[in-house]
């Protein structure tokens, strides 16, 4: 085999193998789950959105109320926010200088009685994340 060939092929096989370590290594490509402190609730990370279920008994307006207070207390914009009994959404711009710009907060009514709650910082920041939700959670007295 020509040495030329060789080289091509030995770059191409060493550039696969890094692109697939590479694929392989990225955080928000493995789901996350971990419990929210001392609290009954499970929080999965995965693709960047945190997604928990908060127990039934409280109401999803509680929810993004909570949400609200907590990230106004934190000196954040709320850009746009929809509340109702079956869901709502809430769309949060962080203040100059801040290491993320947005958060995005989901919540939906489950068959449950619980409320599913997601929440999207962007750019993607786990830890960033489950804090925000451990701030609802205060807010919320769970």
């Amino acid at each position: 085999m020509n040495s030329n060939l060789k080289a091509i092929t030995l770059a191409i096989g060493i550039c696969s193998v890094s692109a697939l370590t590479a694929c392989e290594s990225v955080p928000a490509m493995r789901k996350s789950t971990a419990w929210q402190g001392q609290t009954p609730i499970s929080a999965s990370y995965l693709w960047g959105t945190l997604e928990a279920e908060i127990p039934p008994g409280i109401r999803t307006e509680s929810v993004l109320m909570a949400a609200k207070a907590e990230l106004l207390r934190q000196g954040h914009v709320i850009e746009k926010d929809t509340i109702s009994p079956q869901g709502g959404k809430l769309l949060a711009l962080s203040q100059p200088g801040a290491p993320y710009s947005r958060i995005h907060i989901n919540t939906s009514t489950q068959p449950s009685g619980g409320v599913k709650l997601t929440i999207n910082i962007d750019p993607d920041s786990e830890s960033r994340t489950r804090l925000v939700l451990d701030a609802i959670i205060a807010q919320l007295n769970i």
